[in-house]
Protein backbone atom coordinates (compact mmCIF):
# COMPACT_ATOMS: atom_id res chain seq x y z
CA UNK A 1 0.00 0.00 0.00
CA UNK A 2 1.28 3.50 -0.80
CA UNK A 3 0.53 6.91 0.58
CA UNK A 4 -1.47 9.34 -1.51
CA UNK A 5 -0.85 12.99 -0.66
CA UNK A 6 -3.45 15.37 -2.05
CA UNK A 7 -2.12 18.90 -2.07
CA UNK A 8 -4.61 21.71 -1.75
CA UNK A 9 -2.43 23.89 -3.95
CA UNK A 10 -3.06 21.56 -6.88
CA UNK A 11 -6.59 20.37 -6.22
CA UNK A 12 -9.11 22.95 -5.08
CA UNK A 13 -12.13 20.73 -4.46
CA UNK A 14 -11.82 17.28 -2.91
CA UNK A 15 -14.89 15.15 -2.20
CA UNK A 16 -14.80 12.56 0.59
CA UNK A 17 -17.40 9.80 0.49
CA UNK A 18 -17.86 7.43 3.46
CA UNK A 19 -19.05 3.80 3.54
CA UNK A 20 -21.06 2.84 0.45
CA UNK A 21 -22.19 -0.75 1.15
CA UNK A 22 -23.41 -1.37 -2.43
CA UNK A 23 -24.95 2.11 -2.84
CA UNK A 24 -22.48 3.13 -5.52
CA UNK A 25 -25.22 4.73 -7.60
CA UNK A 26 -25.86 7.19 -4.75
CA UNK A 27 -22.14 7.91 -4.56
CA UNK A 28 -22.05 8.61 -8.28
CA UNK A 29 -24.98 11.00 -7.89
CA UNK A 30 -23.01 12.95 -5.26
CA UNK A 31 -19.99 13.08 -7.56
CA UNK A 32 -22.11 14.40 -10.42
CA UNK A 33 -23.63 17.05 -8.14
CA UNK A 34 -20.32 18.29 -6.72
CA UNK A 35 -18.06 17.83 -9.77
CA UNK A 36 -14.89 17.59 -7.62
CA UNK A 37 -11.28 17.67 -8.77
CA UNK A 38 -10.68 14.46 -6.83
CA UNK A 39 -12.78 11.97 -4.85
CA UNK A 40 -11.66 9.93 -1.84
CA UNK A 41 -13.70 6.88 -0.83
CA UNK A 42 -13.31 5.77 2.80
CA UNK A 43 -13.89 2.06 2.10
CA UNK A 44 -16.60 -0.55 2.76
CA UNK A 45 -17.94 -0.91 -0.75
CA UNK A 46 -19.44 -4.36 -0.14
CA UNK A 47 -22.12 -5.95 2.07
CA UNK A 48 -25.42 -4.66 3.31
CA UNK A 49 -28.35 -6.09 5.23
CA UNK A 50 -30.17 -8.66 3.11
CA UNK A 51 -28.02 -8.17 0.03
CA UNK A 52 -27.33 -10.84 -2.58
CA UNK A 53 -24.51 -12.09 -4.83
CA UNK A 54 -26.02 -9.94 -7.59
CA UNK A 55 -25.42 -6.83 -5.49
CA UNK A 56 -21.85 -7.94 -4.84
CA UNK A 57 -21.31 -8.51 -8.56
CA UNK A 58 -22.65 -5.10 -9.53
CA UNK A 59 -20.59 -3.38 -6.82
CA UNK A 60 -17.43 -5.19 -7.90
CA UNK A 61 -17.98 -4.17 -11.54
CA UNK A 62 -18.45 -0.55 -10.49
CA UNK A 63 -15.44 -0.62 -8.17
CA UNK A 64 -13.18 -2.08 -10.84
CA UNK A 65 -14.06 0.76 -13.22
CA UNK A 66 -13.89 3.39 -10.48
CA UNK A 67 -10.39 2.29 -9.47
CA UNK A 68 -9.21 2.92 -13.02
CA UNK A 69 -10.10 6.61 -12.69
CA UNK A 70 -6.97 8.61 -11.74
CA UNK A 71 -9.16 11.28 -10.15
CA UNK A 72 -10.29 8.87 -7.44
CA UNK A 73 -8.59 7.35 -4.38
CA UNK A 74 -10.11 4.21 -2.87
CA UNK A 75 -9.35 3.22 0.73
CA UNK A 76 -9.73 -0.26 2.17
CA UNK A 77 -12.56 -1.08 4.59
CA UNK A 78 -13.02 -4.10 6.82
CA UNK A 79 -15.84 -5.43 4.64
CA UNK A 80 -13.64 -5.21 1.54
CA UNK A 81 -10.80 -7.02 3.26
CA UNK A 82 -12.97 -10.12 3.56
CA UNK A 83 -13.05 -10.56 -0.20
CA UNK A 84 -9.31 -10.92 -0.74
CA UNK A 85 -8.01 -12.18 2.60
CA UNK A 86 -9.47 -15.51 3.71
CA UNK A 87 -8.07 -15.01 7.22
CA UNK A 88 -10.20 -11.90 7.73
CA UNK A 89 -13.88 -12.76 7.38
CA UNK A 90 -16.26 -9.94 8.28
CA UNK A 91 -19.95 -10.36 9.15
CA UNK A 92 -21.81 -10.05 5.86
CA UNK A 93 -19.30 -12.09 3.86
CA UNK A 94 -20.78 -15.09 2.06
CA UNK A 95 -19.22 -17.68 -0.21
CA UNK A 96 -21.60 -16.94 -3.07
CA UNK A 97 -20.86 -13.23 -2.86
CA UNK A 98 -17.16 -14.09 -2.90
CA UNK A 99 -17.70 -16.08 -6.08
CA UNK A 100 -19.52 -13.15 -7.69
CA UNK A 101 -16.74 -10.70 -6.78
CA UNK A 102 -14.07 -13.08 -8.11
CA UNK A 103 -15.81 -13.25 -11.48
CA UNK A 104 -15.04 -9.57 -12.11
CA UNK A 105 -11.28 -9.92 -11.49
CA UNK A 106 -11.31 -6.70 -9.48
CA UNK A 107 -7.94 -6.32 -7.73
CA UNK A 108 -8.86 -5.40 -4.17
CA UNK A 109 -5.21 -5.50 -3.09
CA UNK A 110 -4.86 -2.10 -4.81
CA UNK A 111 -7.13 -0.45 -2.24
CA UNK A 112 -5.07 1.89 -0.07
CA UNK A 113 -4.79 1.79 3.70
CA UNK A 114 -4.80 5.56 4.15
CA UNK A 115 -4.23 8.89 2.44
CA UNK A 116 -3.95 12.55 3.31
CA UNK A 117 -6.17 15.39 2.14
CA UNK A 118 -3.83 18.25 2.92
CA UNK A 119 -3.27 17.76 6.68
CA UNK A 120 -6.35 15.57 7.21
CA UNK A 121 -5.59 11.87 7.70
CA UNK A 122 -8.15 9.68 5.94
CA UNK A 123 -8.67 6.06 6.99
CA UNK A 124 -11.63 3.74 7.09
CA UNK A 125 -12.13 3.57 10.86
CA UNK A 126 -9.72 6.11 12.35
CA UNK A 127 -6.31 5.81 13.98
CA UNK A 128 -6.86 5.90 17.74
CA UNK A 129 -4.25 7.35 20.08
CA UNK A 130 -4.22 4.10 22.09
CA UNK A 131 -3.30 2.06 19.00
CA UNK A 132 -0.70 4.57 17.86
CA UNK A 133 0.90 4.89 21.30
CA UNK A 134 1.05 1.12 21.72
CA UNK A 135 2.78 0.28 18.44
CA UNK A 136 4.66 3.37 17.23
CA UNK A 137 8.35 3.98 17.82
CA UNK A 138 9.65 6.88 19.90
CA UNK A 139 9.42 10.06 17.85
CA UNK A 140 7.73 8.33 14.90
CA UNK A 141 5.22 10.51 13.10
CA UNK A 142 1.74 9.26 12.30
CA UNK A 143 2.55 9.21 8.58
CA UNK A 144 5.80 7.28 9.09
CA UNK A 145 4.04 4.85 11.43
CA UNK A 146 1.30 4.10 8.90
CA UNK A 147 3.76 3.82 6.03
CA UNK A 148 5.87 1.31 7.98
CA UNK A 149 2.88 -0.85 8.90
CA UNK A 150 1.23 -0.65 5.49
CA UNK A 151 4.33 -1.73 3.61
CA UNK A 152 5.44 -4.57 5.90
CA UNK A 153 3.61 -7.86 5.33
CA UNK A 154 4.25 -8.99 8.88
CA UNK A 155 3.08 -5.74 10.47
CA UNK A 156 0.10 -4.88 8.27
CA UNK A 157 -2.12 -7.45 9.94
CA UNK A 158 -2.00 -5.39 13.12
CA UNK A 159 -3.81 -2.62 11.22
CA UNK A 160 -6.59 -5.19 10.73
CA UNK A 161 -6.92 -5.70 14.51
CA UNK A 162 -10.42 -5.95 15.94
CA UNK A 163 -11.01 -5.21 19.63
CA UNK A 164 -13.85 -6.43 21.89
CA UNK A 165 -15.79 -3.32 20.85
CA UNK A 166 -16.48 -5.15 17.56
CA UNK A 167 -16.33 -8.72 18.79
CA UNK A 168 -12.58 -9.24 18.45
CA UNK A 169 -9.86 -10.19 20.88
CA UNK A 170 -7.16 -7.63 20.21
CA UNK A 171 -6.30 -4.92 22.72
CA UNK A 172 -7.05 -2.11 20.28
CA UNK A 173 -8.97 -1.70 17.05
CA UNK A 174 -6.79 -0.87 14.04
CA UNK A 175 -7.61 1.52 11.21
CA UNK A 176 -10.05 -0.95 9.62
CA UNK A 177 -11.94 -1.91 12.79
CA UNK A 178 -11.62 0.88 15.37
CA UNK A 179 -15.09 1.54 16.80
CA UNK A 180 -16.02 5.17 17.44
CA UNK A 181 -16.59 4.40 21.13
CA UNK A 182 -12.94 3.36 21.49
CA UNK A 183 -11.47 6.13 19.32
CA UNK A 184 -9.25 8.70 21.02
CA UNK A 185 -7.79 11.69 19.20
CA UNK A 186 -4.09 12.00 18.52
CA UNK A 187 -3.17 15.58 19.49
CA UNK A 188 -2.59 17.88 16.51
CA UNK A 189 -3.66 15.20 14.00
CA UNK A 190 -6.86 15.96 12.12
CA UNK A 191 -8.72 12.84 10.98
CA UNK A 192 -11.72 11.93 8.88
CA UNK A 193 -13.08 8.39 8.80
CA UNK A 194 -16.24 6.26 8.64
CA UNK A 195 -16.96 2.70 9.81
CA UNK A 196 -19.20 3.45 12.82
CA UNK A 197 -22.53 4.63 11.47
CA UNK A 198 -25.00 7.03 13.00
CA UNK A 199 -27.76 9.28 11.69
CA UNK A 200 -25.46 12.33 11.65
CA UNK A 201 -21.69 12.89 11.50
CA UNK A 202 -19.83 13.12 14.81
CA UNK A 203 -17.09 15.66 15.27
CA UNK A 204 -14.62 16.94 17.81
CA UNK A 205 -13.24 20.22 16.56
CA UNK A 206 -10.87 22.06 18.86
CA UNK A 207 -7.42 23.56 19.12
CA UNK A 208 -5.57 20.25 19.31
CA UNK A 209 -8.29 17.63 18.78
CA UNK A 210 -10.05 17.40 15.46
CA UNK A 211 -11.92 14.54 13.86
CA UNK A 212 -14.99 13.77 11.78
CA UNK A 213 -16.75 10.40 11.76
CA UNK A 214 -18.68 10.52 8.49
CA UNK A 215 -20.47 7.15 8.28
CA UNK A 216 -24.18 8.03 8.06
CA UNK A 217 -25.63 5.56 5.55
CA UNK A 218 -24.40 7.99 2.85
CA UNK A 219 -26.63 10.81 4.08
CA UNK A 220 -23.60 13.08 4.50
CA UNK A 221 -20.25 13.59 2.82
CA UNK A 222 -17.41 16.11 3.06
CA UNK A 223 -15.85 18.71 0.76
CA UNK A 224 -12.36 20.15 1.22
CA UNK A 225 -11.70 23.40 -0.66
CA UNK A 226 -8.05 23.86 0.25
CA UNK A 227 -8.83 25.65 3.51
CA UNK A 228 -11.98 24.25 5.09
CA UNK A 229 -13.40 20.75 5.54
CA UNK A 230 -17.17 21.14 5.12
CA UNK A 231 -19.77 18.50 5.96
CA UNK A 232 -22.67 18.47 3.52
CA UNK A 233 -26.01 16.68 3.46
CA UNK A 234 -27.37 14.87 0.40
CA UNK A 235 -30.77 16.46 1.08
Amino acid sequence: MIVVKLWSGIMTKILIIPDIHNRFYEAEAIIMRENPDHTVFLGDYFDNYGDTPEYALQTAIWLKLSMENPDRTHLLGNHDLSYFDKLERCPGWEEWKQYAVNKTNVDLTKLKMFCYVDDWLCTHAGLSRHFYDAYSRDGETVKDFLERYSEDDELVRRLYDCSPFRGGRDAFGGILWCDYDEFEDIPNQKQIFGHTHDTKPRTNIGKNLQHICLDTFLRYYAIYDGKTMEIKSVE
